[in-house]
């Protein structure tokens, strides 16, 4: 049996990071539907960035469906940029 079947490529430590799971990246978590109401329902991943002075930046988005929900995310996102400027 050679020695070059077991190399150290073959093993994974403890502290490595699992290769299936991907770092969260966007403005928003992952949109669901709420049992309760069937509302399409997205929050932001970081609530706190929101600049307090302008009412019109929400956290929580809800709609009847994922194409109305896309529409509002992207408009939420042009307006967090406005912000900003």
């Amino acid at each position: 049996m050679s020695s070059d079947k077991f190399r150290k490529d073959d093993f994974i430590d403890e502290t490595d990071p699992l290769p299936a799971v991907q770092p969260a990246t966007g403005r928003w978590a992952e949109p669901y539907r709420a049992r309760n109401t069937g509302l399409w329902t997205v929050h932001l991943r970081h609530p706190e960035t929101i600049h307090e002075g302008d009412g019109r930046l929400v956290d929580t988005l809800t709609a009847t469906d994922l194409h109305t929900l896309g529409d509002l995310m992207v408009q939420q996102d042009e307006l967090a940029r406005e912000v900003r400027r």
